[in-house]
């Protein structure tokens, strides 16, 4: 019997390789090769680094102004456009001495006044001749520093350069909001302080808490205005001489153990000094002092410490220093011990 002959491979015959199960790290690569090409994979927790994070503040407005503009012709507009662009109502516009004569008027009434030099003198004259006056911006065609100059020179209070525009005007403003501001404080000081003085003791004492409400004020207007201050303690028998012997300006309270304590507006150290040599000298002599069914001339030892507008100190540190000079004053058998 003879053998088949080998019959012709077909397609069907070859034996087809069986496929593998994908591992789960192919499974996921397939699945991110499959995501949207607009979405990113991201970590579960994303990290943000401190530079990407945005601290969202509210900024505090600038108060809304009334404005008043004195111009050379070719520059009014501008001007005017400026101020309305900074958020402030232009209420009256003028130019040439005619305009000098129209704006005159309204000056008690304006927060800020544009001038532009030269030519707006006279009315600037006429702003600081006012008790409430308005905050006088001086403009000039030159540079910043030339600007400046000319404005001091007028008497104004800032100065701008031409031409004019919102950019290099608003900060101007801010400053003029500023001033503004300051003055208000400023006049409620004023009007508290009045009230403080009136709550005086009889024999021109203020009760301590009073007087130390009385304290901030004139070291928060000698910090502002920087002028100097000083601190007197004196130790007497003598209470009614002492407050007979300090000027209007001075307020004095009593401490314990026959001290008192005398604060000096405007008055550096040796000035205070010299004011504190006038009330010893008045002290002593004032009339015998009976204490104890005794009697003897009134004598006074004091001690003064200073503040200066370069180094301001606190009112606790310059009574502390009034206090150790006092000490020594004692020790020493001083009448009066300065802070060096």
């Amino acid at each position: 019997m003879t053998a088949r002959p080998p019959r012709a491979a077909t397609k069907g015959d070859a034996k087809r390789a069986k496929p593998r199960g994908a591992t789960q790290g192919e499974r996921a690569e397939r699945g991110e090769l499959r995501r949207s090409p607009s979405v990113i994979p991201t970590d579960r927790f994303e990290r943000i680094t401190d530079d990407e994070v945005v601290e969202v503040t509210e900024l505090p407005t600038v108060p809304r102004m009334r404005t008043a503009v004195l111009e050379l012709g070719p520059h009014l507009a501008a001007a005017q456009s400026a101020l309305a662009a900074a958020g402030h109502d232009v209420v009256a516009a003028a130019s040439g001495r005619d305009g000098i004569e129209r704006l005159r008027p309204a000056l008690g009434e304006l927060d800020v006044l544009l001038v532009g030099l030269p030519g707006g003198e006279p009315l600037i004259d006429a702003a600081l001749a006012l008790e409430v006056r308005p905050v006088v911006i001086a403009a000039s065609t030159s540079s910043a520093v030339e600007a400046v100059r000319r404005a001091a020179a007028a008497g104004a209070d800032l100065a701008t350069a031409r031409p004019h525009d919102v950019e290099r005007l608003a900060p101007t403003l801010l400053a003029a909001a500023r001033m503004i501001e300051q003055r208000r404080q400023l006049l409620d000081a004023s009007s508290t302080a009045a009230d403080l003085f009136a709550e005086r003791e009889p024999g021109g004492m203020l009760p301590f808490d009073v007087f130390q409400r009385a304290v901030e004020l004139e070291l928060a207007r000698a910090r502002r205005y920087a002028y100097p201050l000083a601190v007197a303690i004196l130790r007497a028998r003598a209470g009614n001489a002492l407050v007979n012997a300090i000027r209007d300006v001075d307020l004095v309270t009593e401490l314990e153990h026959d001290r008192f304590l005398v604060l000096l507006p405007y008055t550096d150290r040796l000035a205070g000094a010299e004011v504190a040599r006038r009330i010893i000298s008045a002290v002593a002599a004032g009339d015998p002092v009976i204490a104890g069914g005794r009697t003897f001339q009134p004598r006074l030892v004091g001690a003064v410490a200073g503040s200066r507008p370069e180094a301001p100190a606190s009112f606790e540190q310059l009574v502390h220093d009034a206090s150790q000079l006092l000490e020594q004053a004692a020790v020493t058998g001083a009448s009066l011990a300065v802070e060096p």
